[in-house]
């Protein structure tokens, strides 16, 4: 039997090394430094759904990261170190948004991965 196997740790990693703004795993901390990806794990039954958030202090910088790191994941996703990615793609168009309680930009999307636990 696999086990269960967390994938926003490697996931997360895979993207810090490959982008300077900071990356976070599953939620802000309550001063983040900006502008900062977050990854977090969204559920899916027979697949993966990750979220990836940016959040900067301008509209355009938040969707220019969440484009950058949702491109990286379609193009490099296999090589997720822990992970034995089949596939990942983009399951929604990047979305604008303002936090409510921060008052900062954000953009975001959901990814659909396929991965098998290593």
């Amino acid at each position: 039997m696999i086990d269960y196997l967390d994938v926003v740790p490697p996931v997360r990693k895979f993207i810090d090394d490959l982008i300077e703004e900071k990356v976070y795993g599953s939620s802000f901390p309550s001063t983040p430094v900006l502008p900062a990806v977050l990854v977090r794990n969204m559920g899916g039954s027979d697949y993966t759904r990750l979220q990836l958030l940016a959040r900067a202090n301008d509209d355009i910088t938040a969707m220019k990261l969440v484009i950058k790191a949702m491109n990286l994941l379609e193009r490099y996703g296999a090589n997720i170190v822990g992970l034995r990615v089949l596939w990942i793609e983009k399951d929604t168009a990047p979305i604008a948004s303002k936090d409510d309680d921060t008052g900062k930009f954000e953009a975001w999307c959901y990814m659909r991965m396929e991965h098998l636990e290593q």
